[in-house]
């Protein structure tokens, strides 16, 4: 049976140690709200019977520990974050990984303050290069995604300017770097699914990662997010020809 199978892999002091981990933490609004549709959209389907509850009881004591993990109360160490990116890269192309990286490093495992920075300190942190890149995304992301961070960072050796957007239930970022030699979605052989306004778009996802491209004459442009594949990509084809013209007349 599946519940004696999944009680004989765990002894006592490890089942209340995974118990201790998990009921010490608030998940947070967003993923409360996933975990909450899925569990409505299993039963709609017919399919929550007690052979898998079991299964659903793995599952969400392995949420809370993930969200443990994010909040600092495993103490999970970077290397480990690090191995948890390594793992989801390999599903996706080179040039995506970019993009993928990125968000995850630096939005996905970050505990953000209650207060965000000020509008003025975060376009600030962006610098000239890319003066009126916030307001310019910020008036096209959904209302309901709110700005929650805008900083230039590094991630293996390599410069991002990042955006990040928070609702109660979503997160998503935007995120920039210059190319390197050799690097094109066109050259890794990848189909667009959209072409709106000249601009060709790509699109992957792995887990519950959507990432979409795009590049302009000196960058790469990522939104990857937690939304669904239309939505995310609908949000980069909504900012890419303001943002593709705003690249190319800067710096980089």
């Amino acid at each position: 049976m599946i519940e004696a199978g999944v009680g004989e892999q765990m002894n006592d002091p490890m089942r209340a140690r995974l118990k201790a981990a998990a009921r010490s933490v608030t998940a947070p609004p967003r993923l409360e709200a996933k975990i909450r549709s899925s569990v409505r959209e299993s039963r709609r389907q017919g399919v929550w019977s007690r052979y898998l509850l079991p299964l659903a009881a793995v599952s969400l004591l392995s949420v809370g520990l993930t969200v443990a993990y994010q909040l600092g109360h495993l103490r999970v160490s970077a290397k480990s974050q690090e191995a948890y990116i390594g793992s989801i890269s390999t599903r996706v192309s080179n040039i995506m990984k970019v993009g993928l990286g990125d968000h995850v490093h630096c939005a996905y495992f970050r505990k953000f303050p209650k207060t965000p920075p000020t509008f003025a300190k975060m376009s600030a942190k962006l610098g000239p290069d890319y003066e009126g890149l916030l307001p310019l995304v910020k008036d096209r992301v959904p209302a309901d995604l709110r700005i929650a961070l805008a900083h230039r960072c590094k991630y293996h050796g390599r410069e991002f300017v990042h955006l990040v957007f928070r609702s109660d239930s979503e997160l998503l970022s935007m995120v920039i770097s210059l190319k390197r030699d050799g690097e094109s979605f066109t050259k890794e052989n990848l189909a667009p699914v959209l072409a709106d306004s000249g601009i060709p778009v790509y699109r992957t996802g792995v887990q519950h990662f959507e990432i979409a491209g795009f590049e302009s004459r000196d960058h790469l442009v990522y939104v990857v997010s937690d939304l669904p594949p239309q939505k995310n990509v609908g949000i980069l084809t909504a900012l890419a020809p303001a943002v593709r013209d705003l690249l190319n007349k800067g710096k980089g």
